[in-house]
């Protein structure tokens, strides 16, 4: 029996395969199922809520436009992932440069999944240090940690998003564990302490 992983994948292979052959009904599905997970991910880029959505509206407008050009994926997320970047990173380089783009955004960086979920006040403390670890990042180490551990994306489809290679990508994220190590271990001393 297939895993759930390899139902999703069949399912994406197959909307996949109906939008690249007409059907807006199966580019709807993909839009309405990958939405939310691309627009998260807008957001480490820019705070700009309409950007963000016009970029989407785009990406997906020019998929269909150039639906008879689009070759077959392994990844439908990996794919939209990387359109997106790239769409979005077009876009803002007749605007900023990506580094200063990247750096005056650098409070979405700090509202993190994990501060949305945590609501008790003993938490509070840790999540603010957390915050401000990540915060302390360099640019491209919190984007592969995002793409890595909230997107599921292997070194590979991380490396060929990023334009880097799947060693930088593992030294990023070796070298992004090793400064969070000292506060991830606090952390789960407080959580195992409340249970």
């Amino acid at each position: 029996m297939p895993n759930s992983d390899s139902l999703f994948a069949t399912n994406d292979q197959l909307l996949w395969q109906q939008f690249r052959k007409g059907d807006t009904v199966a580019l709807g599905q993909l839009s309405k199922k990958y939405y939310r997970s691309l627009f998260n991910y807008a957001t480490r880029f820019t705070r700009d809520t309409m950007l963000i959505e016009d970029c989407i509206q785009d990406m997906f407008l020019k998929l269909w436009e150039r639906r008879g050009f689009v070759g077959d994926t392994q990844s439908v997320k990996f794919y939209l992932l990387k359109t997106l970047r790239h769409q979005l990173i077009k876009h803002h380089q007749h605007q900023l440069p990506e580094d200063a783009w990247d750096e005056s955004n650098e409070q979405a960086d700090e509202e993190t999944i994990e501060s949305q979920l945590i609501s008790q006040e003993n938490w509070s403390s840790t999540t603010q240090q957390l915050n401000n670890r990540l915060s302390a990042l360099p640019k491209r180490q919190r984007e592969a940690l995002y793409l890595r551990y909230y997107e599921n994306l292997s070194y590979e489809q991380i490396a060929q998003t990023m334009n880097i290679n799947a060693q930088s990508v593992a030294n990023l994220l070796q070298n992004s564990l090793r400064r969070l190590r000292d506060l991830w271990t606090y952390v789960l001393w407080l959580f195992l302490l409340q249970f």
